[in-house]
């Protein structure tokens, strides 16, 4: 679903050669929105502080970076095992590349996205972090680098407080993406379980946000399915009906729980 933010391990084990097609073809699929537009208003910044943005948390100077170098990376074997030296030239080429790109123009935001989704892929988390909590400093209105955070503080960095607060601000920052919801609801549902009873409360609020969205409303019938709170799931599962009359699986779903609700 996102970005997301997305290359995860499964994509490893579809071979080096399927992660790279992914990564430099389908950019948007796996990172989310990669490509990101500037929103209207603002004017791009460089170092020395010259230009000013609304997107900006300093309308005169950018934040200086105090991460890692964002040109240095390490994979990780277990990550990296099914990748051949040609494959990690190609994605250290492709790392050095937007790292040159980010230190002309520190307000690369597409440059820092990159930079995390490459790491990323090769197992070097901290790195990733870096570019994406950067990306998040010089464009505190993209939602793209928060919703990568998101991901990467609940599965593979895990500190859910972190993981719950970038999803919030990715949503709040753009409250048209599903996928965020689901991301978010799941985080809650199977890792942050001491606020397991919010997940179904972020699915309502992506539903509210996108009125009819039907990935959202399966997502919410299946967890109060999986809760065995069959009456509301048998709410919602009509409701998806309702815009999918010709799922049958949706109709064996509802005629399943009505039996079990003795209706």
């Amino acid at each position: 679903m996102t970005e997301f933010f997305r290359a995860h391990k499964y994509i490893v084990s579809l071979g080096a050669c399927v992660i790279i097609i992914l990564l430099f073809v389908f950019r948007e699929d796996i990172s989310r929105f990669l490509v990101v537009k500037e929103r209207p208003g603002e004017s791009v910044i460089f170092p020395g502080g010259q230009g000013k943005s609304e997107n900006m948390s300093s309308p005169d100077v950018i934040p200086p970076y105090t991460g890692r170098d964002p040109a240095e990376f390490r994979p990780d074997p277990k990550e990296t095992a099914s990748f051949s030296k040609e494959d990690l030239d190609s994605i250290s080429s492709q790392i050095q590349t937007n790292a040159r790109g980010v230190r002309e123009h520190s307000d690369f935001l597409e440059g820092w996205l990159q930079i995390g989704l490459l790491k990323k892929v090769i197992g070097d988390f901290e790195g990733a972090r870096d570019a994406w909590e950067y990306a998040g400093v010089i464009r505190p209105l993209n939602s793209v680098s928060f919703a990568n955070l998101g991901e990467l503080y609940w599965r593979y960095l895990p500190d859910y407080p972190k993981a719950e607060k970038n999803f919030r601000v990715s949503v709040t920052n753009k409250p048209d993406d599903p996928a965020v919801y689901i991301s978010f609801s799941d985080l809650y549902y199977y890792s942050y379980t001491e606020k397991k009873h919010l997940a179904d409360n972020i699915l309502i609020e992506g539903i509210q946000k996108n009125p009819g969205n039907v990935d959202l409303m399966k997502w919410l019938a299946a967890l109060y399915e999986r809760d065995k709170n069959y009456s509301l799931a048998l709410e919602w599962w009509k409701k998806v009906l309702e815009k999918s009359p010709s799922d049958a699986a949706v109709r064996e779903t509802i005629a399943d729980l009505e039996t079990k609700l003795g209706k």
